[in-house]
């Protein structure tokens, strides 16, 4: 064979070889470049509002809405679930009973493999949010998941949001009705928070992180490397009963496992029309926020050392805009990698004057933000974006699209995948012996430094232990107080004239 043959064929063969390298890596082997974005529903019924979470083992696992026709022609919403396990997606499959309502829904992961699930809509008669979990190689079996366990409390919630720190304890965010107004009219949403120390087995007392009066929305939550619990949500439109207009947005921190919690810092800037504020976590430990105002077309940012208690002024992230505000349920989304960059998803344009709209990804080195890098600029309404991390270095995205922004069209799931400079991290194998989550630490004071600007501080201290009863039988005697007040009331003053009665 001559010299010549050799080296065409040791070519082709090292072709061959890249090849390979690519398709089992799924070009994660180039960093900063995305996957083509594959279609994970393809349903010729609505599929909306994604989540995704990724295992210990880099297994991506995939929720949202399903509106399907379950019978006599009406509409029923369903928790749908895919896993892509590095090589191909699993089928589609429903997990949980269908509702009439829209189900959001909320998924994550823990050390150990768990799979926990938040699921909304009024599958049990109410709009109301549950809780689930499952083992990662059932998460596509519905009757391998737990039986539900109600979280929210009022009956009238829309989303949640959930998150498992390092000793294994379950956060959970929800918005719910809020107090009655002054009038005695049904209150707000307001933003609740909760937690289990148990695996999901007892929550903790309810506990209203907002108590605004007006409507509190889009509530999303990150716990850092040393769990910090960070929450953030919008304020001025209710989602309940549909009054109101974004006005700012507001964050708090708790820095002793939910116990207590911070006093709320609100962004109003630049024009008191402001909404969609993510929250992110850099390396350096500084906590970052990113928001967009109805009323013009920047992004802004700004970040805390300090967990809140003190801020940046504003900024504005450049050469991406957000897209015209037509949505009231879009939301942006970061992930912090293992180099302690923040990796920001939004759906936006790169000029006020674009009408096509995409898919973007920045990325934030401490410093600065890198130039947007579109994942997906295909047809219709992107919306939605969500990323996770896994092995340190690998940004998984799902999103869905709107065929048309609000009636016709169908809507679609869409994934893509990339990987940053960020050092790589190998799996670890979960542990084999049952998880034991350490119990929630007693409730410490937490400094409230001014910060900016600020609001009205929240008593947020939660009682000892953990709440062990009911919830319905809670909620009951609850709902039965004032009965109950009323009929003590008048066994004594019964009580009391009988005795007079017998001692004339």
């Amino acid at each position: 064979m001559s010299l010549k043959h050799v080296c065409t064929n040791s070519l082709i063969l090292l072709g061959v070889l890249m090849l390979a390298v690519w398709e089992a890596t799924g070009a994660f082997a180039q960093t900063g470049v995305w996957t083509e974005p594959v279609n994970i529903s393809q349903t010729s019924s609505p599929s909306w509002f994604p989540d995704l979470a990724v295992d210990s083992q880099g297994n991506v696992h995939v929720i949202w809405c399903e509106t399907t026709d379950v019978e006599e022609g009406e509409d029923g919403e369903q928790v749908f679930y895919s896993m892509w396990d590095g090589q191909t997606w699993s089928t589609p499959n429903d997990i949980v009973s269908p509702s009439p309502d829209i189900v959001r829904n909320a998924i994550a992961t823990d050390t150990f493999g768990n799979l926990h699930l938040l699921f909304g809509g009024s599958v049990y008669k109410t709009l109301s949010i549950y809780y689930t979990q499952t083992s990662p190689a059932s998460g596509w079996l519905a009757t391998s998941w737990s039986e539900s366990r109600l979280v929210s409390i009022n009956g009238n919630s829309y989303m949640a949001d959930i998150a498992v720190d390092s000793k294994g304890v379950i956060h959970a965010i929800f918005d719910d009705r809020g107090e009655p107004l002054s009038d005695g009219s049904p209150g707000y949403a307001d933003i609740y928070y909760r937690r289990s120390s148990d695996g999901g087995k007892t929550w903790s007392y309810p506990v209203n992180l907002s108590r605004s009066p007006t409507g509190s929305s889009r509530a999303q939550m990150e716990i850092d490397s040393k769990d910090n619990i960070h929450v953030v949500w919008d304020e001025g439109w209710d989602k309940l009963s549909g009054q109101g207009e974004p006005v700012f947005s507001t964050y708090t921190c708790s820095s002793d496992g939910g116990e207590s919690w911070s006093s709320p810092t609100s962004f109003s800037y630049p024009e008191g029309t402001n909404a969609q504020l993510a929250v992110g976590i850099d390396g350096q430990g500084r906590v970052v926020v990113v928001w967009r105002a109805t009323s013009r077309p920047e992004i802004f940012y700004a970040w805390s050392s300090d967990n809140g208690a003190s801020w940046s002024p504003p900024m504005i992230i450049p050469v991406i805009f957000a897209r015209p505000w037509a949505s009231s349920f879009d939301m942006y989304d970061m992930a912090t990698d293992s180099g302690g960059h923040v990796h920001l998803v939004v759906v936006g344009r790169l000029s006020p004057e674009e009408d096509r709209l995409g898919v973007y990804h920045l990325e934030w080195d401490g410093t600065s933000w890198s130039t947007p890098t579109a994942i997906y600029r295909g047809a219709g309404f992107p919306e939605y974006p969500r990323i996770v991390i896994s092995e340190g270095n690998k940004l998984h995205v799902a999103w869905f699209v709107r065929g048309a922004l609000w009636e016709g069209g169908n809507y679609e799931v869409w994934y893509s995948r990339s990987q940053s400079a960020s050092p790589a991290q190998t799996p670890v194998p979960p542990p084999t012996s049952t998880p034991t989550p350490t119990a929630t630490p007693l409730a410490t004071a937490t400094p409230t430094a001014t910060p900016y600007p600020t609001l009205a501080p929240v008593g947020t201290a939660l009682p000892d232990g953990l709440y062990t009863e009911s919830d319905d039988l809670i909620k009951l005697l609850v709902g039965l107080a004032p009965v109950l007040i009323l009929a003590t009331a008048i066994f004594a003053v019964r009580f009391g004239w009988l005795r007079r009665s017998s001692g004339r």
